[in-house]
């Protein structure tokens, strides 16, 4: 599973790397707003596809050393029986 993170990350960087060079970044009206959202949703894309890809590596769990468990008490019904 976290081949695929990682091919769709290298993927989705090299359609961004070419992508932004045919962009009209500099230019104002409709053009602009739409190089604007093309580079936020590729953005997007991006570090969602990093983030997947660092959660799918199986993380270390630390070993935990169990100490002394509480003493179960027996419970008093009355106090003067």
């Amino acid at each position: 599973m976290k081949q695929r993170f990682l091919i769709c990350l290298l993927l989705a960087g090299v359609l961004f790397s070419y992508g932004v060079q045919y962009l009209p970044l500099g230019e104002g009206g409709i053009t602009g707003w739409f190089a604007f959202c093309w580079v936020a949703f590729a953005a997007l894309v991006l570090v969602s596809n990093l983030l997947a890809w660092v959660r799918s590596h199986p993380k270390r769990q630390v070993v935990r050393q169990e100490g002394r468990r509480p003493v179960m008490l027996p419970k008093k019904t009355a106090e003067y029986e």
